[in-house]
């Protein structure tokens, strides 16, 4: 034994082991057996639900409602009269951070650095005006296909608290019709009901409150349902494809027929009172390049109705005795975080704070009836609040050097550009005007604030550049690097050269143009908000909703 290595055992150690061995292996195969069991009646539990969800309403007909589901938490003795539903598109806290340190940036004049600390002057974030209601939530996102949701499903989600496959709207997993909260405000309480959005009306985000289609994309049988809905207002944008084939009837032969009013000039919209019937109010300026039917960006507009000018019209068209729903998106976030466009980004967040505070207005009015609610539907762009060239630092007033949006960039210049084939060099000066990037070359014609380039961003520059000046049906598209770089949409390489320079020379970091599986915030001021305090799931803020007006 003294001559014994410690790693070796001895005959009698071994038999010792045996034993131990032969009279715990029961138990662990008792543990074993009883863990599977467990995991088998957690997963059989799932699928129940699931199955439960689906067949709920298969006993309905024409798209007729679901029981109500139970609900957990208590109501308040009086339920809510007048609700506003905000919705940023693509709005995770990420793209709140950033508006609220360019804010502080820029309001501030915040110049400090890590290595040059202005204690004087420390840095002050200016969140908007929501991010300080009294209740504050979070909420996952996932959708019943993937965890990564696209915005008709997570939609459906906020609307009718079920979960629904990518890309459709107002139905479970299974094709059955789920109504929306609006819908059965409107039915059951004879609440008046009005959609906005800073797109088209038939978008996947206010379409997922009055349709029920299995996907997005049939635009024309969305708006039928639009006009179905016999929702008391719609206003923003206009739609995507108003006309039918085969010699369909318009839309708006059809919303006429239902009794609703198109208002879509300065003063028409300017008229509309609670006596004005059923309105469909579209901008008489819309950003229509390339179909969108959309109010144009924040960056962009000059004079133009706004987000909160429709909802202000909401306000006047809605308001009654018996209360109403509104529900409006700023749909154009998402838009520009999927072209990593940080700037465009922060001023459509900012509309959509100045859309709020029509409604905190309202609210001051009507304290004990009002309730307004804030969200994201998820985050969109993968959006860093710091980068790895600036470290611990930010340089966000690099930003404001910003002066048109992604579309228009490139609808107007580019296009101009690849039409008469111009030189890259010559390109650039209007870059440095739009955006504030300064070719080394040109370091001695233009002071500051102009960000003068390093070699190797104007080597990205340069082939994007050369990309964008073929037509989009000759570029390799659809090879991994192209997709890699410049994802499957029609976005221009040139572009999102552009505004990713411009954000990490700021501290921002962008790793995708999809959407991502980040929780979303939920804020809540009013007539039961603390009932969306919390984790939960975004299907709860219909079930919360729910049970506030019962």
């Amino acid at each position: 034994m003294k001559n014994q290595r410690p790693n070796q055992r001895t005959p009698r150690t071994l038999l010792a082991l045996l034993l131990t061995l032969l009279l715990i292996l029961p138990s662990i195969s008792a543990c074993t057996k009883d863990r599977t069991q467990d995991q088998a009646q957690a997963q059989n539990q799932v699928q129940t639900q699931v199955q439960t969800q689906a067949q709920g309403n298969s006993q309905t007909q024409d798209q007729a409602q679901p029981q109500t589901p139970q609900l957990q938490t208590q109501a308040p003795q009086t339920p809510p009269k007048y609700i506003f539903m905000f919705i940023g598109d693509g709005m995770g806290l990420p793209q709140v951070t950033a508006y609220a340190n360019f804010m502080g940036t820029i309001d501030y004049d915040f110049t400090g650095t890590q290595k040059d600390p202005t204690p004087e002057n420390p840095p002050i974030p200016l969140f908007p005006s929501f991010v300080h209601f009294p209740a504050t939530g979070l909420t996952a996102t996932q959708d019943a296909s993937k965890f990564i949701t696209d915005s008709a499903s997570a939609a459906t989600a906020i609307a009718s608290g079920v979960k629904a496959l990518d890309g459709s709207l107002g139905v479970d997993p299974f094709g059955e019709p789920y109504p929306s909260i609006a819908t059965i405000l409107q039915e059951q309480k004879g609440y008046k009901i009005g959609i906005i959005t800073s797109v088209s009306l038939d978008h996947a985000t206010p379409a997922a409150y009055y349709a029920h289609r299995m996907t997005r994309r049939n635009y024309y049988d969305i708006a039928l349902d639009l006009v179905a809905s016999g929702f008391d207002y719609f206003g923003g944008g206009g739609l995507k494809q108003p006309y039918g084939e085969d010699g369909a009837p318009s839309i708006w032969q059809l919303a006429e027929e239902a009794g609703y009013t198109v208002a879509d000039t300065y003063e028409a919209i300017a008229a509309l009172t609670a006596d004005s019937g059923k309105i469909i109010a579209i901008s008489p300026e819309l950003d229509d390049d390339f179909g969108d039917a959309a109010l144009p960006y924040a960056i962009d507009q000059y004079g133009d109705l706004k987000l909160a000018d429709f909802v202000r019209t909401g306000i006047d068209v809605l308001t009654n005795d018996t209360g109403f729903f509104m529900l409006v998106e700023g749909g154009k976030i998402d838009w520009a975080c999927h072209a990593n466009d940080a700037a465009t980004a922060i001023w459509e967040i900012r509309e959509l704070d100045a859309a709020v505070a029509v409604a905190l207005e309202f609210q001051e009015k009507y304290p004990e009836e009002t309730l307004i609610i804030v969200t994201g539907d998820h985050e969109t762009g993968g959006l860093s609040n710091g980068y790895n060239l600036t470290a611990y630092d930010t340089f966000l007033s690099v930003l404001a050097n910003q002066h048109v949006s992604l579309t228009r960039f490139s609808s107007y210049y580019v296009a101009e550009w690849r039409e008469a084939q111009t030189p890259f060099e010559q390109a650039m000066w209007d870059v440095e005007g739009l955006y504030g990037l300064t070719l080394p070359t040109n370091e001695s014609r233009y002071a500051e604030p102009a960000i003068l380039l390093t070699e190797r961003e104007v080597e990205k520059l340069r082939a994007a550049y050369e990309l964008s000046m073929l037509p989009y049906a000759e570029r390799d598209n659809q090879s991994e690097a192209y997709l890699a770089e410049y994802a499957a949409n029609q976005y221009e390489p040139f572009q999102l050269a552009i505004t990713r320079i411009l954000a990490n020379r700021a501290g921002l970091g962008w790793s995708t143009t999809s959407h991502s599986a980040l929780p979303v915030p939920v804020y809540a001021t009013g007539v039961g908000a603390d009932h969306f305090a919390g984790f939960y799931d975004n299907t709860d803020i219909f079930h919360k909703i729910m049970k506030l007006t019962e």
